[in-house]
């Protein structure tokens, strides 16, 4: 089932909003949940922000909503300060991780339920409901209670509900968590695919870092209240400023080795040029490596040894130990899986990609 925009519905990104944070700080008791947060999210954009619990991405979320107030800083709509606007005056839609679609309504009145508390008469709200729910490919299903729906169901509905304003902001807080992979994995494409065409503004909480790189334009991986880095999801994985963001976006392996030049590391006989961490030259470090960027061969006298394989479909994820008791994971085709038994020797060399370094964490 694919979510198609009405014509009337696909003029909307000529007027999408700019979305500002200034300096954003909120603290609850001794936790410091936002700690001067600067963020932009461009005009029909996708923004995900990602980051461990705690870390202050759905207190954002909340701010732009309007469900709570900074001690200090100011959220922007169009340049306009909304920071001290109620809730209900924001023109922001918002879908929840847990639906909160009320029980005793049918789903067209779910989502006419917005337009019957702005006055909307009966006959244009239920035409409007009508309109979304087909948007949202649940045409047939306008009599059914939120019980007799799936899952996924009532969070088209829900969505349906968010879109019914025509909002200029629509917030997503973790939509898809409470869904099972199969439907998550589909209906992240569908609000992807939808939000493109809408050319709506939107901002998406996350701790899923496959759903983040998979349905934003750009991704901000929050820590401790603040962004630590903010581009594309090519850039996020390919490029990570920091430690933390190569660590927390994809999986790394740490390699012990030393920094060559200010922007050079070598690491198991290679020099790799280094885009994110910082050291002086000479120190130890810990290389940060990808496992698809680590390769694999063969090698009676190689220093490596295979502890283990794990199947991936295409490709086989192999750990091999080496010598200074460091694991390092390497992707392979698993056509080539069988080269690489447990218990073999294996030469690991890199390939002068670029790596991020950290302080070094062991020896």
């Amino acid at each position: 089932m694919t979510l198609t925009a009405p014509e009337n519905e696909k003029t909307a990104k000529a007027g999408a909003a700019t979305v500002e944070f200034r300096g954003l700080r909120r603290q609850f008791g001794s936790s410091v949940a936002l700690d001067g947060l600067d963020l932009t999210v461009r005009p029909g954009e996708l923004l995900a922000l990602l980051g461990p619990s705690g870390c202050g991405k759905t207190t954002a979320l909340r701010m732009l909503a309007g469900f709570e107030h900074p001690d200090s800083g100011e959220v922007l709509v169009d340049g306009v300060d909304v920071t001290g606007v109620p809730a209900h005056r924001r023109d922001a839609g918002m879908v929840f991780q847990s639906y909160s679609l009320f029980p005793h309504l049918s789903a067209l009145d779910n989502v006419a339920f917005g337009l019957r508390m702005r006055k909307v008469g009966t006959a244009q709200r239920r035409a409007r409901a009508a309109e979304l729910l087909d948007l949202v490919g649940l045409a047939d299903k306008g009599e059914r209670f939120p019980h007799q729906l799936s899952g996924g169901q009532q969070q088209r509905i829900a969505l349906a509900r968010a879109l019914a304003l025509r909002p200029r902001v629509l917030l997503l807080d973790e939509p898809l968590s409470a869904l099972d992979a199969k439907v998550r994995t589909t209906l992240r494409e569908e609000i992807r695919r939808l939000q493109q065409e809408l050319g709506i503004t939107t901002l998406f909480v996350t701790h899923d870092q496959e759903e983040a790189l998979s349905m934003a334009d750009r991704v901000a991986v929050m820590r401790a209240g603040r962004v630590e880095q903010c581009s594309s999801p090519t850039e996020l994985y390919s490029r990570p400023a920091t430690a933390f963001v190569a660590e927390f976006v994809g999986t790394v392996s740490r390699i012990p080795g030393r920094m060559a030049a200010a922007d050079v590391a070598e690491a198991l006989g290679s020099r790799v040029p280094v885009t994110g961490g910082a050291a002086a030259v000479g120190a130890s470090v810990d290389v940060l490596v990808r496992p698809e960027a680590v390769e694999l061969a063969p090698d009676p006298q190689g220093d490596g040894l295979v502890t283990s394989g794990a199947f991936l479909g295409a490709t086989t994820r192999i750990t091999v130990r080496l010598p200074e008791g460091y694991d390092v994971k390497a992707d392979v085709p698993t056509r080539r899986a069988a080269d690489f038994p447990a218990g073999a020797r294996v030469a690991v060399t890199l390939p002068e990609l670029p790596v991020v370094v950290a302080e070094r964490t062991k020896g």
